[in-house]
């Protein structure tokens, strides 16, 4: 059984919360937790949550940054890897 357009769109919407929230709050749930009947200064891993999350946010933006450079190079109108070729007449090479 396949599933339609309309599925697809309801699951993710459904689904992309869900795994949005949970995520987050296994992260977030680090900056309030207590290890050991140790005090923990929630300022100072908020901070450093914060941080890491900029870090990764920095990479993920170079990665498709770069993705969108490089596609706009290789398929640009100038590329002579990109011109249209002459039909081969049902011969395969």
């Amino acid at each position: 059984m396949a599933l339609s357009t309309q599925s697809w769109g309801l699951i993710l919407v459904v689904i992309a919360p869900l795994l949005v929230i949970s995520i987050s709050s296994i992260i977030v749930w680090q900056a309030f937790g207590q290890e050991a009947q140790q005090m923990i200064n929630r300022r100072v891993e908020i901070w450093a949550l914060f941080y890491r999350g900029m870090v990764a946010a920095f990479v993920v933006g170079a990665v498709v940054q770069g993705s969108i450079i490089y596609v706009g190079w290789r398929f640009r109108e100038g590329n002579k890897k990109n011109q249209p070729r002459e039909p081969m007449g049902g011969a395969h090479r």
